[in-house]
């Protein structure tokens, strides 16, 4: 998700101002080996023959232990450098684990969620660096209002389907109303991206240190992960 701008004190801590050039490379970096985590864990798991549970346990474990690190590296930004490889790859195990989940069920949607998710990335790219989108104040409140009304959503999801086995109705079951809402969700992802790219340019502007170029690299990749999640539970809703 869109990393947070803080001041210029709490980021210019001197050396090298960051580049975009340079957030490139840490991201990729980061994508890389995500997936070659998640690669890597996948076909262990189907090689191995290990249970679904056993999946299960490891993706949602390394899903959770992502999410608190990056709760963490949000208050503590100049951690970045310090656990953006970590973090990687725990959400490569989250990807392996949670890719081979959907495609036992249906076989053709990891793949096609990745397309979709890298051309809905370049497209993004594209409207942005066009200036066709442009990223205003109303709109950054907007997609954050939006993201807090997702994540609390996420939360009630989690409580329910661990607590009670069960989810929320009508939104994670399938059906007319959960394809509307994973849409919806999706094109509040897209609209992240936008501000993960206006926030890099604004690192840029105010010329902070180049060690922040992975604080920004984290933020891209956790959108990216966030929004192929939902395009695969998207085809796996179209496939039912």
């Amino acid at each position: 998700m869109a990393n947070p701008i803080v001041s210029r004190a709490e980021l210019a801590i001197g050396g090298a101002p960051m580049t975009v050039k340079g957030v490139i490379q840490k991201t990729s970096l980061l994508l890389g080996l995500s997936a070659i985590t998640g690669v890597g864990f996948f076909f262990y798991a189907l090689m191995a023959g290990l249970s679904q549970g056993f999946i299960t346990m490891a993706a949602f474990g390394s899903m959770f232990a992502a999410f608190g690190l990056a709760i963490f590296i949000t208050f503590k930004p100049q951690k970045a450098k310090t656990f953006a490889v970590p973090y990687a790859l725990l959400e490569g195990i989250f990807l392996g684990g949670i890719s081979l989940f959907f495609m036992r069920m249906y076989p053709s949607v990891p793949v096609t969620a990745m397309c979709a998710t890298f051309v809905t990335a370049a497209v993004m790219l594209g409207l942005y660096r066009s200036g066709l989108v442009k990223v205003t104040e109303k709109f950054r409140s907007i997609v954050t209002s939006a993201l807090i009304a997702i994540m609390l959503v996420y939360v009630a999801q989690w409580v329910l389907s661990l607590a009670f086995g069960s989810s929320l109705p009508f939104l994670f079951e399938g059906g007319a109303i959960a394809i509307g809402f994973s849409l919806f969700v999706i094109i509040i992802a897209s609209f992240t991206l936008l501000l993960d790219f206006d926030n890099i340019d604004r690192g840029v502007a105010m010329g902070v240190s180049e060690d922040y170029e992975w604080l920004f690299s984290i933020g891209i990749l956790a959108t990216l992960v966030w929004m192929y999640i939902e395009f695969m539970r998207l085809l796996s809703y179209l496939q039912d």
